[in-house]
């Protein structure tokens, strides 16, 4: 063979082995900077431990720096009962994080001409009909959750392929609270409103527009708003309040809670929310346009207002300790919570799922954390951490001190120095009082969802029963007075 030829093939072999070399220590390099960061191995020590104590299945987490990642772990079980472990590649129900994708697609409607955001809703939806009497109400307060309309049924599940049509589930959920403009009302309602609102606009199905529009410009085409067997395949189960497996389930809405990503997916839907130079505007929204949906349009009151300042388009906003703003958002849903928070200035973002709804408080915790590599006061979600306290607290106050008086009434009993004595109005409201603790833990036991559940995931039940219990003891005291022999 000619010389040339072995030279060449030397020299093709040299190359290749260059090349793999040089492949194998960028990807060390890499894999060694990712375990490098001082917050990720934080976190590699305290998710297991949290895992352990709050009863979660399995997390996936990635933290973003500068826009880009510089950590991501993946925790736990997808499936605790077949043994098969969390992966990067797990599929989520990211519940209310549809909200801001949502968004992002009505801001497409925008970018175009299509639509404009004072627009009154009803003008621009011709397949369903709101009843009679409806006020007028703009995208703008849909997307800023400041329509007046109500939450909606968060709790009707179906199988998939079995779910009610939306326009139907619109007929029975439909519910106008308040003046439109008035406040805000966090509402599922109005993001199921602007899911029909882009399909009669672009007259297409509104899981085709959200894939063609927003998911894969960004490099998450992997990501769906529709159930599919693909996608089924990579989801973990589910896990509810109780640690119990649920089954698969849709909603009758997309938009508000139906979409299905891995972390890899959401991280790109959050890295295009940055600034720029932390993001590459080719295919993401106009500056402006990025900018107003970043913005607080309605201050957020109530429970909302604990953890966050505002509402800006499809975004809870807050500000930071030092200034800055944060622009976040939550999902909880039957069996799922998902969680990111983005400071788009500086490009820091933490992305957060797990296949448990027993999640919030190690959340609070790992938000916490990444509020202090920051540098800032922790953000309005870490609270969390305090209210699991506090509900430790009265719940060991509560049961210590039904314990106290059980033993005292006993005595008494005992001693002949408790008997039933004719009613007074101290003992008629130390009664009434009682009753009332027994009466609200009945309540509470009867609703199928109650948002201290989810704080206190596994304490609530103990916190009742503390209630009832001490509740009892007041009942009971007033109906045996002490008296003098």
């Amino acid at each position: 063979m000619p010389q040339s030829w072995h030279m060449t093939k030397r020299k093709i072999l040299s190359d290749s082995l260059s090349s793999f070399v040089i492949c194998a220590l960028m990807m060390l390099v890499s894999a060694m900077t990712l375990r490098a960061d001082p917050l990720g191995a934080q976190l590699e020590r305290q998710i297991p431990l949290l895992m352990e104590r709050h009863g979660v299945a399995g997390v996936n987490a990635v933290i973003l720096r500068e826009g880009r990642e510089v950590w991501a772990g993946s925790f736990g079980m997808a499936d605790p009962e077949a043994g098969i472990a969390m992966t990067r590649e797990s599929v989520f129900r990211v519940e209310s994080i549809s909200k801001p994708v949502t968004a992002w697609g009505v801001m497409r409607l925008v970018e175009r001409g299509e639509v404009a955001l004072d627009d009154v809703v009803w003008d621009h939806i011709t397949s369903w009909a709101p009843p009679p009497g409806t006020p007028e109400m703009t995208i703008r307060q849909l997307l800023s959750n400041s329509a007046g309309l109500g939450i909606g049924d968060f709790t009707a599940r179906h199988p998939p392929g079995a779910a009610l049509a939306l326009r139907a589930a619109m007929e029975r959920d439909f519910e106008v609270i308040d003046a439109p403009g008035a406040a805000f009302h966090y509402s599922n309602i109005g993001f199921n409103l602007l899911e029909i609102l882009i399909e009669d606009v672009s007259g297409q199905d509104f899981g085709d527009f959200m894939s063609e529009m927003v998911l894969t410009p960004l490099g998450a085409g992997q990501a769906s708003f529709d159930w599919s067997p693909a996608l089924a395949e990579r989801m973990p189960v589910g896990h509810d309040l109780q640690a119990q497996r649920i089954a698969p389930h849709v909603y009758p809405a997309r938009a508000s809670g139906g979409l299905l990503a891995d972390s890899d997916d959401l991280a790109r839907f959050v890295l295009a929310g940055m600034d720029a130079p932390h993001r590459t505007a080719e295919d993401g929204l106009p500056d402006a346009l990025l900018a107003l949906m970043h913005t607080a349009q309605v201050p957020v009151g109530g429970v909302y207002g604990v953890v966050s300042d505002g509402y800006g388009l499809g975004h809870f906003t807050e500000t930071l300790s030092d200034g800055r703003t944060v622009v976040w958002h939550g999902g909880q849903g039957y069996g799922w919570m998902s969680h990111f928070h983005l400071v788009p200035e500086s490009g820091d973002a933490i992305i957060l799922l797990t296949n448990s709804q027993r999640a919030w408080p190690l959340f609070a915790a790992v938000l916490r954390a990444w509020s202090g590599a920051l540098g800032v006061a922790p953000v309005g979600m870490a609270r969390v951490v305090h209210f699991w306290t506090l509900g430790l607290v009265l719940t060991l106050s509560l049961a210590l001190g039904a314990a106290a008086q059980a033993l005292r009434l006993a005595i008494g009993w005992r001693r002949g120095r408790r008997r039933w004595q004719r009613p007074t109005l101290a003992r008629n409201v130390l009664a009434l009082g009682g009753g009332g603790l027994i009466a609200i833990v009945a309540w509470a036991a009867m609703q199928e969802y109650l948002i201290i559940d989810s704080v206190l995931p596994g304490l609530s039940l103990w916190l009742g029963l503390a209630n009832a219990a001490a509740g009892l003891m007041l009942l009971l005291s007033a109906l045996f007075a002490p008296h003098r022999s």
